[in-house]
């Protein structure tokens, strides 16, 4: 699959009160509580994480289950209409680092202690900037059915846009744990 043809959605829940995309192959060695309270849940190595483009947060503080859209784009700002007239808040751009394989999903996916699984997604080696927005779908008129509940063609909570990296980027990465600047 190359990076054009990526555009994967999947519902995915938390209970941890964070997800993440990730580079998989990174916390693959986490296997034990403290190891991942050390590497995951502590604040500052998740940070380093992110740094160095291993993690990017999606962190809207708090636990429940969203719908995810997952997009390879030429270039970051490619929401379509629809997504752009019902776009909340976008992140600035994170960097991630991929070796083959990423994962989406709660923060207690990360790694391979908890034994919940991620969303499996194969992107190339390569370096990426992504960028997450939250979408207000139940804006849109007709998004959710008599019970309340979203229609099938409604749109989801999060589009994450991932581009490569282009050697002429010169952009300084988004750092933070928390994904949206207030």
């Amino acid at each position: 699959m190359t990076l054009l043809e990526l555009d994967v959605t999947r519902t995915v829940g938390t209970s941890a009160g964070m997800f993440a995309l990730w580079r998989l192959s990174r916390f693959a060695e986490v296997t034990e509580l403290d190891q991942w309270e050390d590497e995951i849940a502590d604040e500052e190595s998740l940070t380093e994480a992110i740094k160095e483009g291993a993690l990017v947060p999606i962190n809207i503080g708090g636990d429940g289950t969203y719908q995810f859209t997952v997009r390879g784009v030429p270039a970051i700002g490619g929401l379509t209409e629809r997504e752009a007239r019902y776009r909340l808040v976008s992140s600035q751009p994170y960097l991630l680092v991929s070796d083959g394989l990423v994962g989406l999903g709660g923060l207690e996916a990360v790694g391979d202690y908890t034994g919940v699984d991620p969303v499996s997604i194969p992107l190339e080696s390569g370096r990426y900037t992504v960028q997450v927005h939250l979408i207000d779908w139940k804006a849109e008129p007709g998004s959710t059915g008599s019970d309340g509940k979203p229609i099938q063609h409604a749109l989801g909570d999060f589009v994450i846009e991932i581009c490569r990296e282009r050697s002429e980027d010169t952009r300084e990465y988004r750092r933070s744990v928390v994904t949206f600047t207030r």
